[in-house]
């Protein structure tokens, strides 16, 4: 069931369109974040579902209530800011029991609940400390606790952990996907980070340029890119350019740099027709790599259910359980490629090699479609 509802969402500021008409539903007990980059019109989305901003057009309905119009201390929403927002001269449970107050909780329930959730966020024997005595991730516990204390439908969150350094922020990642199991209550999450998106979250929904990309799990945006954006922007990718030269009920003909490969039907996220100026994407760790003397600079044909060409490693770092190698290749330009050891130095030649039938073939950009569309499209 959806607890929250976006449909046809829309904000004008003058002539820009900051949002254009997006949709999408969190359902009751999901983690949702809103991913994209700076300017996308994430937060703006963020701001019409608290209250704090009014729609140009469409609908937000919380639990099916209608609540564009309402102002947001009457819709059954709490939100976790960037900058915290916490009160400096109040205490810890002072700061998490503020909303009880205003609200008329008597003063021993208000204790209660603030203790509860103090235990929840670990911070149990903090709640005499004051905001300016605590660490950025004890601060963030606060303010989440503080979220949470009234037990709201929904808890919005606008990108509280951009500010933590990388290991803090990888503990809060844990910490908030275990507090909001535990409470069963829903998440909606705006980051530009997709690392901290793609480990906390149930479900994504991709903004660019204010309208959605694509919707779905985190392993479907990851496995299944709808666009070129969306495979550049959920993890690395690398990119060769091609062009179609055949299409039939099973298969693509590519031409990439003079080699010929064939690609199954559904690589392809559109519809495509000979001669479409096409980029075939791959994952760094789908690139296998293996050491050579061979020199492929004279473009030979492609080994069947391929793509594969020779380069020299220029660089390579060392990342734990993988290395990361970028290579000069012979036809293809840079790429880059995951290895589980680290075997290559710097110079060595080697073969880059990965099937056909893992990679993902996109229209390149700005290109139009190829007048055909015959050929089984």
């Amino acid at each position: 069931m959806s607890l929250l509802r976006v449909r046809g969402l829309t904000k004008e500021f003058g002539d820009l369109v900051a949002v254009d008409d997006v949709d999408f539903d969190v359902a009751d007990g999901e983690f949702v974040s809103i991913l994209g980059p700076s300017g996308s019109g994430k937060s703006t989305v963020l701001r019409m579902v608290a209250g704090f901003e009014e729609p140009t057009e469409g609908e937000i309905a919380l639990d099916d209530v209608e609540i564009v119009g309402s102002p947001p201390f009457e819709r059954d929403v709490n939100m976790v800011f960037q900058d915290l927002a916490l009160f400096p001269h109040l205490t810890v449970a002072e700061n998490i029991g503020y909303g009880l107050k205003q609200s008329g909780v008597p003063a021993d329930e208000r204790r209660e609940r603030t203790e509860r959730m103090l235990e929840m966020v670990r911070l149990e024997g903090y709640g005499d400390r004051t905001p300016t005595e605590l660490s950025g991730g004890e601060q963030q516990r606060v303010a989440l606790a503080r979220a949470l204390v009234n037990e709201p439908a929904l808890v919005l969150f606008d990108e509280p952990l951009s500010s933590l350094d990388r290991k803090l922020r990888q503990h809060m990642q844990s910490e908030l996907q275990r507090i909001q199991v535990e409470t069963e209550t829903t998440f909606l999450y705006v980051t530009h980070d997709q690392e901290v998106a793609l480990a906390v979250s149930d479900r994504l929904v991709v903004l660019d340029d204010g309208e959605i990309q694509q919707v779905g799990t985190v392993e479907e945006l990851y496995e299944e890119p709808a666009s070129r954006f969306v495979a550049d922007f959920i993890g690395d990718v690398n990119a060769v350019e091609g062009r179609v030269t055949a299409v039939d009920d099973g298969t693509i003909g590519l031409d990439v740099d003079g080699g010929e490969v064939s690609i199954p039907r559904d690589a392809a996220v559109e519809d495509l027709a000979v001669d479409d100026a096409v980029d075939v994407c791959i994952r760094p760790f789908q690139v296998r790599v293996e050491p050579t003397d061979v020199d492929d600079s004279a473009g030979d044909a492609l080994v069947a259910g391929e793509f594969s060409t020779t380069g020299v490693v220029r660089s390579r770092s060392y990342q734990g359980s993988d290395s990361q190698y970028g290579i000069e290749t012979d036809r293809w330009g840079r790429l880059s490629a995951e290895v589980r050891s680290a075997a290559f130095d710097v110079d060595d030649r080697v073969t880059v090699a990965w099937d056909a039938a893992d990679v993902h073939v996109y229209r390149r950009d700005g290109e139009e479609p190829a007048d055909d569309r015959d050929g089984g499209s």
